[in-house]
């Protein structure tokens, strides 16, 4: 079993409860998502050779519970996520 399966396993941690009570508290974003667990993806290397084509991803997520979820993915070219100096966030595309 991979670490986000058992993290997601776990009862809420106090700052997964105060997250999803936000409309609560006059808190920012960044507060928010302080207290949250962060997990790295990786998705592997793409050779760059006679140039890459984009890659496709397909991730499953199953909710076993017995409690209705959404999921939702944030990806760096989302403008709620605060960019990492070092990152271009390039010009955007229909795309």
């Amino acid at each position: 079993m991979t670490t986000v399966n058992k993290e997601l396993l776990q009862p809420l941690s106090n700052a997964e409860f105060f997250f999803n009570n936000s409309d609560k508290s006059n808190a920012t974003n960044e507060e928010l998502m302080e207290g949250l667990k962060k997990f790295n993806w990786d998705f592997g290397k793409v050779p760059i050779r006679n140039g890459s084509k984009p890659r496709k991803i397909i991730l499953t997520i199953k909710n076993i519970g017995g409690v209705p979820a959404d999921f939702r993915f944030k990806l760096p070219n989302d403008s709620e996520i605060e960019m990492e100096a070092w990152a271009d966030p390039g010009q955007p595309t229909v795309e």
